[in-house]
């Protein structure tokens, strides 16, 4: 056997796609592989064009040949470019099913003895198993990136309930030093303010006998008994004391009614001892809150109020309603470089309680208006603040079945509105509050 007849059966067995073209693409050698692959026998392709046999690769075949004629240099084309060239079956390592092969295909010229091409050898080599696992392994990268992406969403959930729970664990502490404070300063504060009340009534009396001991005195025979009574009512200015006691004691009790007063509203805005669901006038809560933060607001803000008469109950848990009114009031007072003005409406509308706290203060940027709601998201400068707020305040609204929503025309400041229903609803489980998003931003 020659050595031209040992090579054409060798390229005729190879495990692989062969075929042996002229300069011009027509066959020269077409072996077992690509014959019993594509059901193409050989006596039927050889002296024909490889680039008409294949109209829909014609374009990309031709491009690699004559690349090589041109450079006259080995090309390689990889699965990954062009998966299928040749409409070659291969069985899926992976899965077992029968497909499409995953081809590499090699093109080397083949040189005359004067270095010119003379011939090109085109080689189709099975990728599919390697494709098979790629593709695989891809797969997987994508789903366990998923899952990463899931875990990374769930941790931030749990860091943001984390979070919340501390703030919730610290607007209850708040409430129970609030109402032990309140609880503390009530007796004192009550025993003082019934004395101030009974020395009242003492000393109308007392100035009312001085009065009259006076008129009798001036009545007086004794002309040194009217003067010793002169020189003293002078010399201790008795007139004066006479005058002043009673605005004193007025003073006090007013003084101890207003401290009555903020004992009040620290034990409404606590509620530590009726934190349950119930029926609540948002209107007292807002004045609780409002007086449990007057420091606060009191150089930042002119508070105007507008709210709705005869404003029905609504049934919350007043003290977490009270901490959102707390949060936007503060947040408010915080907007404004220079003292301003701080809009509150309570109001029903159809079937909802609604209240609107609106402020004069620099607004909120467009950029920031979708972000306002997330945990941690905050404008203020670090240290300032947490961005916990607002975001506590709208697990809470969505807690009671409401929603909250901000908006903030350029150069007007911002308003938050909160909606809540006026119907009686159940308390119920949170968790599925969860992954509601956030759609109330206007």
């Amino acid at each position: 056997m020659s050595d031209e007849q040992l090579a054409l059966r060798l390229i005729q067995q190879l495990p692989v796609g062969a075929c042996l073209l002229t300069p011009d693409y027509h066959i020269v050698i077409w072996n077992d592989f690509f014959a019993d692959r594509l059901k193409m026998p050989a006596a039927e392709l050889v002296g024909k064009n490889l680039l008409d046999l294949f109209p829909l690769k014609a374009k990309f075949l031709k491009r690699k040949l004559d690349s090589v004629l041109l450079l006259k240099n080995i090309s390689f084309t990889y699965w990954e470019q062009h998966p299928h060239i040749f409409q070659l079956k291969s069985s899926r390592p992976v899965t077992g099913d029968e497909g499409l092969m995953y081809q590499n295909m090699q093109i080397v010229p083949i040189f005359s003895d004067d270095g010119e091409v003379q011939h090109i050898f085109l080689a189709v080599t099975d990728a599919t198993a390697a494709a098979s696992y790629s593709m695989a392994l891809k797969t997987a990268l994508q789903q366990l990136e998923l899952e990463h992406a899931a875990q990374a969403k769930l941790i931030d959930r749990l860091e943001e309930a984390h979070n919340q729970l501390l703030q919730a664990e610290k607007m209850a502490a708040i409430g129970q030093l609030a109402a032990g404070v309140a609880h503390e300063i009530n007796n004192p504060i009550g025993f003082i303010s019934s004395n101030l009340e009974t020395l009242q009534h003492y000393s109308q009396t007392l100035v009312a006998a001085l009065d009259f001991a006076g008129k009798l005195l001036q009545q007086s025979a004794s002309a040194e008994l009217k003067t010793s009574y002169q020189n003293y009512q002078t010399q201790h200015n008795l007139n004066f004391l006479l005058q002043d006691m009673p605005d004193l004691i007025a003073e006090s009790l007013e003084g101890s009614a207003r401290v009555m007063s903020i004992v009040k509203s620290l034990r409404e805005f606590s509620h530590v001892d009726s934190s349950e669901w119930k029926e609540t006038s948002l209107i007292d809560g807002m004045e609780s809150t409002l007086r449990i933060i007057n420091n606060e607001l009191k150089y930042k803000a002119t508070v105007h109020k507008d709210y709705q008469p005869d404003m029905p109950l609504v049934y919350c848990q007043s003290m977490q309603i009270n901490q959102v009114f707390m949060n936007l009031l503060l947040n408010a007072a915080q907007a404004m470089a220079q003292p301003g003005d701080i809009y509150i409406r309570i109001f029903t509308e159809n079937d909802a309680a609604k209240v609107s706290v609106r402020d004069s203060g620099t607004g909120i940027a467009p950029q920031h208006l979708k972000k306002i709601f997330e945990p941690f998201f905050t404008t203020k400068a670090v240290g300032t603040g947490t961005g916990l707020g607002l975001s506590l305040s709208y697990s809470i609204i969505q807690k009671h079945k409401g929603n909250i929503s901000v908006s903030s025309p350029p150069g007007q400041g911002a308003e938050f509105v909160i909606t809540l229903p006026l119907h009686k609803i159940p308390e119920f489980n949170t968790d599925d509050q969860q992954d509601q998003p956030m759609e109330n931003i206007k």
